[in-house]
């Protein structure tokens, strides 16, 4: 499953490298400010039908390596909601899962307006706190399963509007993590439009 999730995380960054290496350095002038940061909160939805939506939240700094192209670092934590099945044939809880990220983050945004969309990919590890399934009626523990950590990728889709930003993402976190989307909601701090002051000119009369 990881070097499932290596080979997809490197074709969809491909086009980011292959843009950044094009680029002029000494190309034209910016028109927003190269950092910044989104502060925001994750709605989860669990591919697992024994899970129901969560919730979460993130931090993520960015820096822009132009107005197009944005590369930063992720770190995030959701959870996964508890929920009703059956386990060994005997009516279970599901207990709500814990999952963390440190993500490595890339995107494209089209367009240099005030609302632009974008497309990205996170990748990264992907941490699950214990999982228990207990039984519904006295409590008693079916399955108990300790921290698990993966290697992951995330790929996602989302629209920026002034310092509003809002991303839809899956998260695919391999082995014996559940696999979730989350619609994200932040806000950015930074990255604003550059002022270009006209220069002032000084009489040498008074």
């Amino acid at each position: 499953m990881k070097y499932t999730a290596l080979i997809i995380a490197l074709f969809i960054l491909s086009p980011f490298v292959s843009k950044a290496q094009s680029l002029d350095p000494s190309g034209a002038s910016r028109l927003y400010k190269p950092f910044k940061v989104d502060v925001g909160l994750n709605l989860t939805f669990p591919t697992e039908s024994e899970l129901t939506t969560g919730g979460g939240f993130y931090v993520e700094p960015r820096y822009g390596i132009n107005d197009q192209i944005n590369i930063g670092l992720q770190l995030g934590s959701n959870i996964l909601g508890e929920g009703e099945s059956l386990f060994n044939h005997q009516e279970a809880t599901y207990r709500a899962q814990a999952i963390s990220n440190l993500s490595l983050t890339g995107e494209y945004l089209f367009g240099k307006e005030n609302t632009r969309p974008f497309v990205g990919v996170m990748v990264g590890m992907y941490r699950r706190s214990d999982y228990e399934i207990v039984d519904s009626d006295d409590g008693t523990i079916f399955n108990q399963v300790g921290n698990e950590v993966n290697f992951g990728v995330a790929p996602r889709i989302g629209l920026i509007a002034g310092k509003f930003r809002m991303n839809f993402t899956y998260h695919i976190t391999g082995e014996n993590i559940s696999d979730f989307f989350s619609i994200g909601l932040g806000i950015q701090f930074g990255g604003g439009k550059i002022k270009n002051e006209p220069k002032k000119s000084y009489s040498t009369w008074e």
